[in-house]
């Protein structure tokens, strides 16, 4: 099956129209391939709301199609969830992206409310009107496994097999994973962390395709073929897709022993 692995969105759900527009038409037949969202929809850039109006749509309509849980959507489920803990969440969200987000989704976050409970309040009635964008977070997976790749949010711990790895790790991770040469057993496909070429990066042990679109960046775009052949796509505005070459970072001669 034909896979189209798609970096973080943050928001941009004008890159991610014209990605999802360049599938479609890659495929007019409709089927025989697959999505998979490396999740991160949420936050920072301008329409959060909208992004995952387009994700539970291509979930809906093409049940190959997946979403991994990036740790912005567990930030929101957490909001959620954690009455006990909602004050330091809507904080710490808030400061990470989560304004952005909450505006998409009908707050108005330039008014003024007696109490930080009026505004968590408001925020989770606006919320819980899109039960279609919470259930798509609840089922959505830490990692995914197609033999070749592990399709992951962040990366993985490196010397920690793969059924034992901790979701933290999958959503969060950075050291440890990006400076290691670590031979998994298969490619890692990640987002979380912006690449420095603003380009999508190979290196030996894993693929990076966080570009930076919810900082003003273009989303990316990995395409692996029914043969294996691994092409790259870039959309920086929502007009334009185009194909680009990848940043090859030097790989070293050898490389641990595998935890496949």
């Amino acid at each position: 099956m034909k896979t189209y692995a798609i970096g973080d969105v943050h928001g941009r759900a004008d890159l991610l129209k014209a990605l999802l527009s360049h599938i479609q038409g890659d495929n007019p037949d409709g089927g025989g391939y697959r999505v998979i969202f490396l999740g991160d929809i949420i936050d920072r850039g301008p329409d959060s709301m909208g992004a995952m109006d387009m994700v539970v749509k291509e979930l809906d309509r093409n049940t190959a199609s997946r979403l991994i849980l990036g740790n912005h959507e567990e930030f929101m489920l957490l909001f959620l969830d954690r009455p006990d803990k909602r004050d330091i969440v809507f904080d710490h969200w808030m400061r990470h992206g989560g304004l952005a987000s909450a505006a998409s989704y009908g707050l108005d976050v330039g008014g003024r409310y007696p109490r930080i409970e009026d505004a968590h309040e408001s925020l989770l009635e606006l919320l819980h009107r899109k039960q279609d964008h919470i259930g798509a977070m609840r089922r959505a997976a830490s990692l995914i496994d197609d033999g070749d790749h592990f399709f992951v949010h962040a990366g993985l711990r490196p010397g920690v097999p793969v059924e034992q790895q901790t979701t933290k790790d999958m959503r969060t991770i950075r050291a440890g994973f990006l400076d290691s040469d670590f031979n998994f057993g298969a490619t890692v496909v990640h987002g979380h962390t912006v690449t420095s070429t603003s380009r999508p990066e190979t290196h030996r042990n894993r693929i990076a395709l966080d570009t930076g679109a919810g900082a003003g960046g273009s989303l990316s775009m990995m395409v692996v073929d029914h043969d294996g052949t691994r092409t790259f796509f870039q959309s920086a505005s929502a007009s334009q897709v185009m194909e680009i070459e990848p940043f090859r970072r030097p790989g070293t001669q050898t490389g641990q022993q595998g935890l496949r």
